[in-house]
């Protein structure tokens, strides 16, 4: 079950005793629950295909997830990456998310201490900062802003958070998902701070997206008029902060003024509609998404959500029925 927002001193003291402890304890089952070990020497595992939960270098024992992977688990590591396209486009800069990515700790000769693997891992500014190569390296490669973990069938919290707290990672989600038999369903943010975790009710990567929203963002479907609303406040909140806008994201940018510019040769209120319809459209289009001959009448019906929301559910829907869905949800 995750830690509340009460807990946090607690958690931070708890948190600062495992890390410390991390390289020197021996890994054992209670470590990774709903997990099974077996050997893999270092020179195999280049080579081993499956999905490791984590290995440690010392003796060459792997850990698996006993439980095949299921859509409960996955689906919230593919929303939060159409999230981030919505989150990128409303900022007006690139948000990368590289799925399920191997982060690897070495020694001073360059032999692999561990291997863990994370669920999802985004990069707020991929411009800046870019991981090379086949895995995230502590201490070599960039890291990143944000990590999800997703507890279904294991508990982050036992071992890896310490891990990531002593490989300095910046911000872990925890996402207890509602089929887990892990507790009770919620995301619980970690923010590292002065080198242990603290357990806070908003991210400190994404300003202002309180853990419960960021919970509603990936489980919900379709989501909550609140939910959207919460994705366009924070993505405002960083555009604000880095001075960018939907109009410095180049396919946003170029469908807005189309639309714009359509509606100023139809005319105001018409030409209004006309214009998103179009913009809406290309969008689509540009994502081989095909809409049917109602299109225009059922987004007219949908009200008069502002460009940017036509827009960032167009970037983000999985087809006309789920843009038609987002944009119901959209405050007008």
């Amino acid at each position: 079950m995750a830690h509340s927002p009460s807990s946090a001193t607690p958690s931070r003291r708890r948190s600062r005793s495992a890390g410390s402890s991390a390289t020197s304890a021996p890994y054992g089952p209670a470590d990774f629950p709903g997990c099974e070990s077996f050997h893999l020497p270092e020179s195999e595992l280049d080579r081993y295909e499956g999905r490791l939960e984590f290995w440690d270098g010392r003796t060459g024992t792997a850990w698996k997830v006993c439980e095949p992977t299921t859509i409960h688990h996955e689906r919230p590591v593919h929303v939060l990456a159409q999230v981030a396209r919505e989150l990128a486009a409303l900022r007006g800069s690139p948000i990368e998310c590289l799925g399920a990515s191997d982060l690897v700790r070495v020694d001073v000769g360059g032999r692999k201490r561990w291997l863990m693997q994370a669920d999802q891992v985004l990069y707020l500014h991929p411009g800046r900062s870019r991981p090379h190569g086949r895995a995230i390296v502590v201490g070599a490669s960039p890291l990143p802003d944000v990590v999800l973990e997703v507890d279904h069938s294991t508990d982050v919290r036992r071992r890896k958070l310490s891990l990531y707290e002593e490989g300095g990672f910046p911000e872990v989600w925890v996402l207890v998902t509602p089929q887990s038999r892990a507790g009770w369903p919620r995301v619980t943010v970690h923010v590292l701070d002065g080198g242990a975790y603290r357990v806070s009710p908003e991210s400190a990567a994404l300003p202002g997206w309180r853990a419960e929203e960021i919970f509603g963002a990936l489980t919900e479907n379709p989501w909550t008029a609140s939910t959207r609303r919460a994705v366009e406040r924070v993505a405002r909140a960083m555009g604000a902060r880095e001075g960018t806008g939907p109009e410095d994201d180049p396919l946003s940018r170029s469908l807005i003024r189309e639309g714009r510019a359509e509606g100023r040769q139809e005319g105001r209120t018409e030409g209004r509609r006309e214009g998103c319809a179009a913009m809406v459209r290309a969008a689509l289009g540009a994502r081989g998404i095909d809409v049917s001959p109602t299109f225009e009448e059922a987004l007219a019906r949908a009200g008069a959500p502002p460009a940017e929301a036509l827009m960032a559910a167009a970037l983000a829907c999985t087809g006309e029925a789920d843009f038609l869905r987002r944009v119901r949800g959209s405050p007008g």
